[in-house]
């Protein structure tokens, strides 16, 4: 199984108590105070930020990850950049959903998926691309991005399955603030219980 695979699969496991986090915690906040609208804002921000970084990361790597090492566009900045876009849209999900606690966990179910992913990929690289890597990890941080690295060539070559996916990634992350409206009239009208206020 490629690490991508496993990844993923230990993601979607690891994410049932998010999704039950999000069907039954609320904020203790009132729903339409300046405080929800704030925490909801900020979720929008970082949806988009996410979003924008993990499509402009696919298409310079997308159906190129498995042949080459890609350094130019967002990999001249950061080594993984897809990366520090799923970081921002789980901030995003937990602060659309204006809820702290499915914010926690989320980032803490993320972030060390992402790191010790980020740990093989290298050790990987690093066998298959023994003279390049070893500069280009030097070079470019593994997350921070370095904005004076940036460079690029003038056009790109993108693969058209890699665009379907990102589009269909797109279309489901736009949803998410239409979920947790659809689940805040839910839980006003009592179809579904509120088990837990948090904070």
């Amino acid at each position: 199984m490629s690490i991508r695979k496993l990844r993923v699969h230990l993601l979607r496991v690891c994410f049932a108590p998010v999704v039950l986090i999000a069907v039954f915690v609320r904020p203790s906040w009132p729903v339409g105070s300046g405080v929800a609208f704030a925490v909801e804002l900020a979720g929008y921000l970082f949806l988009l930020a996410g979003l924008g970084i993990r499509i402009w990361s696919i298409l310079y790597v997308g159906g190129h990850k498995s042949h080459i090492l890609v350094t130019e566009g967002p990999y001249s900045i950061c080594r993984n950049p897809l990366y520090v876009g799923t970081l921002l849209l789980a901030i995003g999900a937990g602060l659309c959903f204006e809820n702290l606690l499915m914010l926690i966990v989320t980032v803490a179910i993320v972030l060390p998926a992402h790191v010790a992913a980020t740990l093989l990929e290298e050790r990987h690289l690093e066998e298959k691309f023994p003279e390049e890597y070893p500069a280009y990890k030097r070079r470019v941080p593994r997350f921070w991005p370095c904005l004076g690295n940036y460079r690029s060539r003038g056009t790109v070559e993108v693969s058209v399955s890699a665009i379907g996916r990102v589009m269909i990634d797109t279309v489901a992350i736009l949803l998410l603030p239409e979920v947790e409206d659809i689940l805040e009239v839910l839980h006003q009208h009592g179809i579904l219980p509120v088990l837990w206020r948090f904070p």
